[in-house]
This record gives C-alpha cells, sequence and structure tokens, in this order.
C-alpha cells in the first residue's frame, strides 16, 4: 500500500515539475484545443452533411434552370421573318412568362440569331412587348442565349393535329361483341 502511494506522489511530483515552465497561455492552447477535438470528434458527421447534401443537389438545379432557360425560350418560330417583330405564339409565350411562370423563373430568353443585329432587334421587339403588356411594373428581364428550340412552328403542329384528329373513328354506342 505504501508504494502506491509513493507511486502516486513521484508522479505528482514529476508532472509539476514538468508543467511549471509551461506558460499560462500555451497550457490555456492545448486545453482548448483538447476541447475543440473533443467536440469535433463527438459530433463528426453532421458539420459536412449539408454541404455534402448541397452538393449532391447542385446538378438537380443546374438541369431545372436550363429547363426553365428552354421553356421561357423564344426562338425563331416566335418571331416575324425579318425578325423585328414578334408573332401570336410569341406574344401569347411572352405573356405566359409574365403571368404564369413562378416568380423566380419569370426571364424571357432569345435565341441568338445569325448576326448580331438581328439578335437585338429580336431582344428589342420582345422587350417593348414586355413593357407595353406589364400589369404590376415588374419587368422580366430579356436575355440572349445560345441554348436552341427543339420545337416545331404552330402550323406544323396543328397540321399533325388534325390530320391525327381526322384518322379517328366515329364512336359508337352499344355493347360492341
Amino acid at each position: 500500500m505504501s508504494t502506491r502511494w509513493v507511486v502516486r506522489i513521484g508522479f505528482m511530483l514529476v508532472t509539476l515539475v514538468y508543467a511549471a515552465p509551461l506558460s499560462a497561455g500555451a497550457l490555456g492552447e492545448f486545453l482548448s484545443d483538447v476541447a475543440r477535438d473533443t467536440k469535433r470528434r463527438n459530433c463528426w458527421p453532421d458539420p459536412f452533411l449539408v454541404p455534402d447534401r448541397q452538393l449532391q443537389r447542385q446538378p438537380f438545379a443546374i438541369m431545372a434552370n436550363a429547363g426553365w432557360e428552354r421553356q421561357n425560350l423564344l426562338s425563331d418560330f416566335h418571331f416575324t421573318p425579318d425578325g423585328t417583330q414578334l408573332t401570336e405564339a410569341g406574344k401569347l409565350r411572352v405573356q405566359w412568362i409574365m403571368t404564369e411562370a413562378p416568380e423566380d423563373h419569370r426571364q424571357v430568353y432569345i435565341h441568338r440569331a445569325a448576326t448580331p443585329r438581328e439578335t437585338s432587334a429580336r431582344t428589342l421587339a420582345a422587350q417593348q412587348f414586355v413593357a407595353a403588356s406589364s400589369y404590376d411594373g415588374q419587368l422580366p428581364a430579356v436575355v440572349a442565349t445560345t441554348r436552341s428550340d427543339d420545337g416545331w412552328p404552330a402550323d406544323r403542329v396543328d397540321a399533325v393535329f388534325r390530320k391525327s384528329a381526322a384518322t379517328v373513328p366515329d364512336p359508337k354506342l352499344g355493347g360492341g361483341r
């Protein structure tokens, strides 16, 4: 039993001798580092979950923004052949963007034409229509883009729809057995 006390007292003396030259700042810094490292180990995965989730969601946000850009795109079909005026389809698309699209996606995109002059004429035509048809004074931005539209002209879509509707057989009432 006395051996235990001698070992304990010896250990305490060695600890005090070596701890005495340490400055209060160094000892405080050491204890602060121990406390910080202990807290980090105890809450380990939590600080990294939010950044990891944001990185995983980022491609979907990029895809959604590209989809809204295509949805709000005015292409060749929305302008007259000279490119200076909106067609009826173009006016309807701009009105839809201004009234129906979610507010954070109310931006009109203009497909770039063959020349910068034609692109600026398209942009000006869209801006003038937006300014003339604004109800609340909030004007969506009109921006030129290189994204292309994979759509068809409205008259072609209408012709396909009419031909398809013409091939539908007449309805019949009865059992049909």
